[in-house]
């Protein structure tokens, strides 16, 4: 899956460096030459991307290889409570030399540049250079116990929100879906 990330010169938040990892794969047993092209929010780019025989490639992009990644006035994601959560509409593909797109991916990303510290023995979080107090409950189960899908992941995580809650513990990693993530990030928790 690919991932983006964002870099805040905090505490200047006029503009932010988004970086891209993504991992590309040729299923193919001949090489192939292509172009992977992007668009987050109004960002468009594009980068040729070769890959040889069955061969699996990580790919990353950030401002020095795509200037346009360093975005000027991002709309920043905040936890609930903090400010609204702006997500950005994420689109990338690859598109073969021969104009054939083989893979496409679709989805939201916020802005955002979370930090901690332990110092003193005492865990210290930040969310875009703002001391962040974290206030929430567990999460667990979501698959084995009540079969949630798309629609209910939103309607709990909603829930969350509207008790004025920001953090949920996924109880020992145990609900990976998409949907999950994507609720958590709507919602700002």
């Amino acid at each position: 899956d690919p991932y983006v990330s964002s870099k805040l010169p905090l505490p200047d938040t006029t503009s932010a460096d988004l970086k891209i990892q993504l991992t590309v794969k040729n299923h193919s047993s001949k090489n192939i030459d292509g172009k992977l092209i992007g668009k987050i929010g109004d960002i468009k780019f594009e980068t040729p991307v070769s890959l040889s025989s069955l061969e699996t490639k990580t790919v990353n992009l950030d401002p020095s290889i795509i200037s346009s990644l360093q975005i000027k006035n991002p709309k920043l994601w905040w936890p609930n409570g903090y400010g609204e959560q702006n997500l950005y509409d994420v689109k990338l593909e690859f598109v073969s030399n021969d104009g054939k797109i083989s893979d496409t991916k679709e989805f939201k990303t916020g802005i955002r540049e979370m930090s901690y510290s332990e110092e003193g023995g005492a865990l210290k979080i930040w969310v875009n250079g703002k001391r962040f107090i974290a206030r929430g409950g567990n999460w667990g189960f979501s698959e084995s116990n009540l079969r949630y899908r798309s629609r209910e992941y939103d309607i709990a995580v909603r829930y969350h929100k509207e008790m004025n809650l920001n953090m949920l513990r996924n109880w020992v990693g145990q609900t990976g879906d998409d949907e999950f993530f994507e609720a958590c990030d709507k919602y700002g928790i």
